[in-house]
C-alpha cells in the first residue's frame, strides 16, 4: 500500500483546530471502513509573519508543524488518485488524492480527463465531477461518482470525508476580520529598540503619548506605523534603517531595561520583562518603546551628577550673578495662600558648563522647562549642600532664553 503524508505549518492558536477536524475525519471515514490518518503536532516556535498584501516582513508568530500520515485507500489493486471538477466553460481542475505519493500524482496530471466520460457505466451525461481511478497495473479510469465504489469497490463518502485534510494545509487559520492583524502577532524586541532608538534620533527627543494633545506624534506611535502601517512609505522606512548607531543604542537600552527585572519600581520591572523576552505583542509595543525614554534620563542624571561633583560656590552673598545654564530640575512645591490667591511655587535647578549647580525657588507664573538652555541673572542668597552636591541658591531670578553664538 502507498503512504499519504501531508506536512504543513499553521498558527499555534489553530493547534485545537487541526486536531478535532482531523478527529472528525477520522471518525467519519472510519463510518465507511477507512482506516484512520495519524496526526503529530511539532513543539511551537516562532516564524516570520508577512503581510497578506504587501509580502513585507513584520514580525513573527507561534507556529506548529503539522503532520497527517495514512495509507491511501486501495481495493483489488485499485486507488482513486484525483478528483476532477468540470466548469460549465469545458475547463477541468484536478484535485489530486490528498498526501497522494508522487508516482501516482505524476499519473494523473498526465492523464487527459474527458468531461461527463465515465469508464463505469458509459452513459454520457452533464457530470460537475468524476474521478480517476488508477490500477496497480497502470490502467487508468475515468469514473462518475456513483460509478467509484462499484467500479473500484472504494467507498465514495469515504474518501471524499479524507479528501478535506486537502483543505487543511490552505486553509485560512487567521479568520481575519477586516485588515486586523493576527491576534498571536509577535515583534522582535532588539529590532522595536532599534527603530525607537533611530526615531529618536530624527525627532531630536521622546515625544510621550500624554504629549498626543498637544498635535505631537507620540514615538511609539511612529514605531507602530513602520511595523503596522501598510500606507507607511518605504523610503521613510529605508531612512530608519539607514541609523547605523541605533542598532548599539538599541544594545544598550535593552541591557538597562534587563538590569531593572525585579526592582522595586513597577515600572522598571514592567520594562525589564519584556526586554528580557525575545519578542513583544504590539498591544505592549509603547512600553517597551519607552524604555527609551527611561535609559536617556538615566544617561543624563549620571552625567549631571557626575558633573555636579565638580559644583563649587559661587559669588558671595548679596552678589548679582548672570550665568549661562541648562534646566536639569523643575519640581512643582505646595502653593502658599495670601488671603484668597494661591501663589504657585517651584524649585528649579540649574547647571552649567563647569557642572556649578543653582538653586531658585521660583513663585514667578512663568518658569522655564526642564533641558531648556537659559541666562540665569539672579542675586546670591547664600550656600548650601544637598547631599554631596554644593549648591548656589539664588533669588529674584530672571531668566532669560539663550542666544547661540554665532560661528
Amino acid at each position: 500500500m502507498s503512504t499519504a503524508t501531508m506536512s504543513f505549518s499553521v498558527p499555534a492558536s489553530a493547534r485545537d483546530r487541526v486536531r478535532q477536524m482531523v478527529e472528525a475525519t477520522n471518525c467519519r471515514a472510519a463510518l465507511h471502513g477507512l482506516d484512520a490518518y495519524t496526526l503529530e503536532i511539532s513543539a511551537t516556535y516562532l516564524a516570520d509573519y508577512r503581510d497578506h498584501e504587501t509580502g513585507r516582513k513584520i514580525g513573527q508568530r507561534p507556529t506548529v508543524d503539522v503532520t497527517i500520515t495514512g495509507q491511501v485507500p486501495r481495493h483489488r489493486g485499485w486507488t482513486v488518485v484525483a478528483r476532477l471538477d468540470h466548469d460549465e466553460e469545458g475547463e477541468t481542475i484536478t484535485s489530486l488524492f490528498p498526501g497522494l505519493p508522487e508516482h501516482h500524482a505524476d499519473a494523473a496530471r498526465a492523464h487527459r480527463a474527458v468531461a461527463n466520460q465515465c469508464h463505469g457505466c458509459r452513459i454520457a451525461r452533464h457530470r460537475t465531477a468524476t474521478y480517476l481511478a488508477r490500477h496497480e497495473n497502470g490502467e487508468m479510469r475515468q469514473l462518475g461518482t456513483t460509478c467509484v465504489e462499484p467500479y473500484t469497490g472504494l467507498p465514495i463518502k469515504g474518501l471524499e470525508a479524507l479528501w478535506r485534510f486537502g483543505q487543511l494545509k490552505d486553509a485560512d487559520w487567521d479568520e481575519r476580520e477586516g485588515e486586523e492583524l493576527p491576534v498571536d502577532l509577535r515583534v522582535p524586541v532588539p529590532e522595536v529598540l532599534r527603530v525607537a532608538a533611530a526615531v529618536v534620533t530624527t525627532e531630536g527627543r521622546y515625544r510621550a503619548r500624554s504629549e498626543d494633545w498637544k498635535g505631537v506624534v507620540p514615538t511609539a506611535t511612529i514605531v507602530e506605523s513602520y511595523f503596522f502601517d501598510r500606507k507607511a512609505p518605504e523610503e521613510w522606512r529605508a531612512g530608519v534603517d539607514s541609523d547605523r548607531e541605533a542598532v548599539d543604542t538599541a544594545a544598550k537600552v535593552r541591557a538597562w531595561a534587563v538590569a531593572g527585572y525585579g526592582h522595586v519600581s513597577e515600572y522598571r520591572h514592567k520594562i525589564g520583562q519584556l526586554a528580557k523576552g525575545e519578542t513583544v505583542a504590539p498591544r505592549h509595543l509603547p512600553t517597551l518603546v519607552s524604555a527609551i525614554a527611561g535609559w536617556h534620563r538615566d544617561q543624563e542624571q549620571a552625567a549631571n551628577q557626575a558633573a555636579a561633583r565638580n559644583s563649587r560656590p559661587q559669588g558671595e552673598p548679596g552678589e548679582r550673578l548672570t550665568v549661562a545654564a541648562k534646566v536639569v530640575t523643575v519640581i512643582e512645591l505646595e502653593s502658599r495662600t495670601y488671603g484668597y490667591h494661591d501663589q504657585r511655587r517651584h524649585l528649579i535647578k540649574f547647571q552649567d558648563d563647569e557642572g556649578n549647580v543653582y538653586v531658585w525657588f521660583s513663585s514667578s507664573a512663568k518658569v522655564p522647562t526642564k533641558d531648556d538652555a537659559v541666562t540665569v541673572t539672579g542675586t546670591v542668597k547664600e550656600h548650601s549642600t544637598y547631599g554631596e552636591t554644593v549648591q548656589t541658591v539664588l533669588q529674584r531670578c530672571r531668566i532669560a532664553e539663550a542666544v547661540p553664538v554665532a560661528a
